[in-house]
């Protein structure tokens, strides 16, 4: 008989667990919308490969409740269990595995998330863990397959790379050696699609289903806020062309699903295999319709047409600031004049465009913001997000201001998007909440903006779309912001 393995998001909340660099309360932004979790669809597909028979649930995405969990797990009882988590939810997201060992004390209870590659053992050294046998603190979809062949074969788990467990006596959290990343990122299976209900990841102005192809992992550059050096490296990764567009093409004609997003942590850091993808795609004719990530360099109109000409519908850029001192103290190495000229070749491509801002940086005063702002305002992007920083542990940030009085509270268990953990030299958290909800109104009430927006609008579910994201927004600017 088949073991059985149950992998699923738990009910808490509505986060992007399957981005670990980049945990957002989908519903505390203002345009974001679900990605697929491909992080339990890739597991799910190699667990396969072991022969377990697999079980993907995403409890948010299909609005369910606790109770639906339970009913879950007692129909299938399996033997395993795998959880997606976020900082943010953590604490709460144990409950589904005291859950499961109070219906099936025996199954084994493994954890994924971001979380697990920077936080302390000491951190974990908490009752409300115990019912946590492994977290995983790495690239899942290859630490899993190493854990699950040695635990069938009944060897020691010390020896897994990327591993967080339990001493015998549940007294003390070990952690073994910091796997290597893997370039080999070919060799993985397609995520299991089948597993996964796919409508539940729509494209936000369209709503139709859109697939997340994991396209290439790692970044060079060295943003003192960012978690990807240590989610996925410096070193970029790339999977080949062929590769890249096979799983395109499985999601084409296996799935119906036409509409992609790449997720890469900056897709067009390669102009050769950038063009690569897009002429790959062109040759076998494939007419879908995707968008990807980028920064503002390197990058030239060039290769924009031909994104778009294969098919790129939006690009979404990392402005990060309209502050050249942020810029820099932050180690963005890139420019105000470099963002302008890039969201220029964007629109001059008749590309849609997302742009991405932080505030709250220890020396950000209201002035600095403003100038985000104007700056935002001056751009007109198609969609805009504004984050207040979060100092993850693991990030340059964090180790900035750990232990100062800048710090309130820890990012763990905490939802950083109405909440901040961290105010400024010279700003409150309730500052910030405020200046936020100040940029979201002067750049999404413009007149000009709104009527851009209504103009560009092709179908009555465009409309739709694109009103729930206003609702949503205006909800989110009346929540009561938090006391000093």
């Amino acid at each position: 008989m088949k073991r059985k393995v149950l992998l699923f998001n738990p009910p808490v909340g509505f986060y992007q667990r399957c981005e670990d660099r980049c945990q957002a309360n989908v519903e505390g932004s203002a345009s974001a919308t679900l990605r697929a979790c491909n992080d339990l669809g890739y597991m799910a597909a190699v667990l396969r490969k072991l022969n377990y028979e697999a079980k993907i649930m995403d409890y948010p995405a299909e609005k369910m409740k606790w109770d639906n969990y339970i009913n879950d797990f007692k129909d299938f009882m399996p033997d395993v269990v795998v959880m997606s988590i976020t900082t943010a939810t953590i604490e709460q997201d144990m409950e589904s595995f005291k859950i499961a060992k109070e219906i099936k004390p025996e199954v084994i209870t493994i954890a994924k998330g971001a979380h697990f590659l920077s936080c302390s053992c000491e951190e974990l050294n908490k009752n409300i863990y115990k019912v946590m046998d492994f977290a995983l603190s790495g690239e899942s979809e290859f630490i899993i397959e190493d854990l699950i062949k040695t635990i069938d074969n009944n060897q020691p788990v010390r020896e897994v790379k990327g591993l967080l467990y339990w001493n015998y006596e549940k007294t003390e959290i070990l952690k073994t050696l910091k796997p290597n990343f893997r370039d080999d990122l070919d060799s993985l299976p397609f995520p299991a699609r089948d597993l996964m209900k796919n409508k539940l990841y729509p494209r936000p102005d369209t709503g139709k289903p859109m697939a997340t192809i994991s396209v290439s992992r790692g970044c060079p550059s060295s943003c003192i806020y960012c978690l990807t050096p240590t989610v996925s490296g410096k070193k970029v990764r790339k999977r080949s062309a062929k590769n890249i567009v096979d799983e395109i093409q499985e999601c084409v004609e296996k799935y119906g699903i036409k509409d992609l997003f790449f997720k890469a942590d900056t897709f067009t850091i390669d102009k050769k295999w950038v063009t690569e993808v897009c002429e790959e795609i062109l040759v076998r004719g494939l007419k879908v319709e995707w968008g990807a990530n980028s920064r503002v360099k390197p990058l030239d109109p060039e290769t924009l047409k031909l994104m778009k000409k294969a098919g790129c519908w939006l690009i979404a850029f990392g402005i990060e600031s309209g502050s050249e001192e942020t810029l820099e103290k932050t180690k963005k190495n890139a420019t105000k004049t470099e963002a302008l000229q890039a969201v220029k070749w964007a629109k001059e491509a008749h590309l849609k465009i997302s742009g991405y801002y932080l505030i709250g940086f220890p020396w950000e005063t209201s002035k600095h913001i403003e100038e985000t702002i104007n700056f935002a305002k001056e751009l007109d992007c198609d969609y805009s997000e504004f984050h207040i920083v979060t100092p993850f542990e693991g990030t340059e940030l964090y180790e900035q201001i750990k232990g100062t009085k800048l710090l309130d509270e820890s990012a763990t268990g905490h939802d950083t998007f109405i909440n901040p953990v961290m105010k400024t030299h010279y700003l409150s958290t309730k500052e910030l909440l405020n200046f936020k909800n100040k940029a979201l109104k002067e750049v999404y009430l413009k007149p000009a903006y709104i009527f851009k927006t209504l103009k560009g609008i092709k179908s009555t579910n465009e409309l739709k779309n694109y009103t729930k994201f206003g609702i949503r927004m205006l909800k989110n600017m009346l929540i009561k912001t938090i006391q000093d």
